[in-house]
């Protein structure tokens, strides 16, 4: 796959603030990546981030693939990242993270988080393994693959994909356990709250182990 370059074609910013942070987010239409972006969201900002949030695609279209950006940091001056410019890209389905590498960093320095779900598509063969790992190393040397589905297993839902990844994620991001909790409490009624907390405990104890 050929590597991106960043240009001028989409979005004119001049990135001033190296504390601003970029995170890419994608992943299939009924995944739940809005309810990501406000979890996550939320808990940045009351951690007194200044916090900016977009989608891109049909996220009506349930199962069609959808990319969302988060930035946060002192000074946000774009919803969206220009090309080759992202700190964290996450992939809620394997596959989708190919289409959204031309995000990563030209120094390889993008940090890339995966979970493990598979989902083939009938009108398209799947990626090979040998084939998304040659690509993977061509665009990062940061490539964090979340064996999601265990979990998923241990809890008979799909859903908690998400919350498993944001407690994944707290290695790399200036929150903690009880920042995300409290905003699961925000986001979810009482029984989904307390079955994503318990998924996002089970992501916090993957970062122990790999």
């Amino acid at each position: 796959m050929k590597k991106y370059v960043p240009t001028m074609q989409y979005w004119e910013e001049r990135i001033t603030n190296t504390n601003n942070y970029t995170v890419v987010i994608t992943g299939l239409g009924g995944q739940g990546l809005i309810r990501f972006l406000q979890i996550l969201g939320y808990s940045l900002m009351r951690k007194g981030y200044k916090v900016i949030t977009s989608e891109k695609h049909g996220l009506s279209q349930r199962g069609g693939k959808v990319t969302c950006f988060l930035r946060f940091g002192d000074e946000i001056a774009a919803p969206i990242p220009i090309i080759g410019s992202a700190d964290m890209i996450i992939a809620t389905e394997k596959a989708c993270i190919l289409d959204v590498l031309e995000f990563t960093k030209p120094d390889r320095s993008s940090k890339l988080i995966i979970a493990t779900y598979e989902k083939e598509s009938l009108s398209s063969e799947y990626p090979s393994e040998e084939y998304l790992l040659k690509v993977l190393n061509e665009n990062s040397g940061h490539i964090n693959f979340v064996p999601v589905m265990p979990i998923v297993a241990k809890f008979t839902n799909l859903k908690i994909i998400n919350s498993v990844i944001l407690g994944y994620i707290t290695r790399f991001l200036p929150l903690n356990e009880e920042d995300l909790k409290e905003s699961i409490n925000q986001h979810f009624k009482k029984d989904l709250s307390v079955l994503n907390k318990k998924a996002l405990e089970e992501g916090i104890k993957l970062k122990k182990k790999f």
